[in-house]
């Protein structure tokens, strides 16, 4: 078998594994700039008004193709051919004004090389500000489908509940055999879920990004790490809707492809742009060449392109940037499940599914938003690296789970709607300035479930008060009203103190909102008058 490849899992690096050895199978080093195809099989897609199944074989027949399988939600066909005849039937085929497309059934590669061991415990949670997100949100009701190697169904990390007692993994789909369960059995795609959303508070192992979100283990490559572009495009229709049935709902909101190749090919790009059009967020690794472009589909314009970093928070050097690249996650040396223990990998297959857990999160506690919605909200929110603004290295910047969240928690803004600006300053002088003094601020969520809110001053000062009542209930529909009442220090001077607001659903802590208050007391106001100048 040739050593070329077109598409690979971008993963670089298995840095220690707690585990077999058995698990350090290697896979082929690739030229992902070529493009190995299955023997006997290529991919066609008729253009839609071509629906007469007799105009279909006719046209097959032409190139001795007989149909083995179908993409249903895609109109997409895999035909067997006579082998060594692949590239002649798809010239003939795409001559046909009835073919939309003919192309080979691309191979699909796992690899890894060996590294030293380097971290054997998480980084990156507290990299990303994710203990402080998980009080807002931690993914309830969200499905993340991990398309990969499969999950490792018995490991002790998703054996785990999720609210509404629904597992954490789903039924999930093995497109080498439909009716055998998409059981890992290389260790990638064990790796890339417990990044998404391994169990958390469980005593045992890992904390996933979305801990209460349910992953979708959808097998598209085998046990060598190998697959075809087909199968992808099949696993991602199959994680858009499971049974084929839209008003279900039972499909993944978020999809995660941890694989890439450094072309175009019109399969996986139909397939992604039907995910899209179904209001599902793809996210994907940009790959693992160190170079500026971006692979496919990572690529592709509805697809969140994200590269990585490491614990500097300095672009890691096997990592892809370049036109296209919206976010970076930790991707270095990144401690997650493996078949049956724990282990260490690098790569942008590591970066991805940190978004894709993000992702979750957002969307658990605003399920009304759009796909182009939650990727706005993480590329506002994320830490700017680089240059302001984009920038071909880092995108839009390193994920921060907090900052995407906290329009969630409660906040606290001004009057006329303004954002609130800190500290927040009260002026009083013995002379002109009437004391006490108020300030009102507007307490508010986007939250869609109500927050209840209970307002402290800390430390205690005497100089300043809130006006009952100190809390109330809050949701994105409605807000409150919080009033300061600031009166005279005994002496003269500068004193400032903290406004603490605490928010909580059902009892649940889900953040607060700190501003500091400072008061200059002075004897009187100095005004200044400036002289007029005529000019003749």
């Amino acid at each position: 078998m040739s050593r070329a490849i077109f598409l690979s899992i971008l993963l670089l690096t298995l840095i220690f594994f707690l585990s077999p050895p058995s698990l350090l199978a290697q896979g082929p080093v690739s030229n992902p700039d070529a493009a190995e195809f299955v023997s006997g099989e290529i991919l066609v897609k008729f253009k839609p008004n071509i629906q007469r199944q007799d105009v279909r074989r006719q046209r097959l027949a032409e190139v001795q193709g007989n149909v083995a399988r179908t993409i249903p939600a895609l109109d997409l066909l895999t035909v067997n051919v006579p082998p060594g005849s692949e590239r002649a039937a798809i010239a003939r085929l795409n001559s046909l004004g009835e073919v939309a497309y003919a192309e080979p059934n691309y191979v699909v590669y796992a690899l890894d090389v060996p590294n030293d061991p380097y971290y054997i415990s998480q980084w990156s949670p507290p990299k990303i500000n994710l203990p402080a997100a998980w009080n807002i949100s931690q993914g309830k009701g969200v499905i993340i489908a991990i398309i990969d190697t499969g999950i490792d169904l018995d490991h002790p990390d998703f054996n785990c509940t999720v609210p509404g007692g629904l597992s954490k993994l789903t039924t999930g789909y093995n497109v080498f055999s439909p009716f055998t369960p998409p059981d890992d059995d290389q260790y990638h795609g064990t790796h890339v879920a417990g990044i998404a959303g391994a169990c958390t508070n469980n005593g045992l192992g890992i904390a996933g990004v979305a801990p209460q979100a349910r992953l979708m283990p959808v097998k598209v490559l085998n046990y060598l790490g190998k697959g075809t572009s087909g199968g992808v495009a099949a696993g991602i229709t199959y994680a858009v809707d499971p049974d084929g049935n839209p008003a279900t709902d039972d499909g993944a909101k978020v999809i995660n492809l941890s694989l890439g190749a450094s072309g175009s090919n019109s399969t996986l790009e139909t397939a992604v742009n039907y995910a899209y059009n179904q209001g599902v967020l793809v996210v994907a690794a940009s790959g693992n060449a160190g170079t500026s472009s971006i692979y496919y589909p990572a690529a592709y314009d509805n697809v969140v392109a994200v590269g990585s970093t490491n614990p500097g928070d300095d672009l890691s050097l096997f990592s892809n940037y370049g036109a296209g690249l919206d976010l970076v996650a930790p991707g270095s040396s990144i401690y997650s499940t493996v078949i049956g223990s724990y282990g260490a990998l690098d790569g942008t297959s590591m970066a991805s599914p940190h978004v894709a857990g993000l992702a979750g999160l957002i969307w658990s506690v605003a399920p009304n938003l759009t796909h182009n919605q939650v990727r706005q909200m993480m590329q506002d929110a994320a830490q700017d690296l680089g240059t302001p603004g984009w920038d071909q290295y880092f995108g839009y910047g390193r994920i921060d789970a907090l900052q995407a969240l906290e329009p969630f928690s409660v906040n606290l803004q001004e009057m006329n709607g303004t954002n609130l600006t800190q500290p927040v300053n009260f002026l009083i002088d013995d002379t002109n300035i009437p004391v006490p003094t108020e300030k009102t601020l507007q307490v508010i969520t986007a939250n869609l479930e109500p927050i209840t809110w209970t307002a402290t001053i800390s430390p205690d000062v005497p100089w300043l008060n809130i006006v009952p009542p100190d809390s109330g209930t809050i949701s994105a529909s409605s807000s409150n009203q919080l009033r300061l009442v600031a009166s005279k220090p005994g002496v003269y001077g500068t004193y400032t103190t903290q406004l603490i607001v605490t928010g909580t659903i059902s009892g649940t802590n889900v953040g607060s909102k700190t501003v500091q208050i400072k008061i200059n007391y002075v004897p009187e106001l100095t005004h200044i008058r400036l002289p007029l100048i005529f000019k003749n």
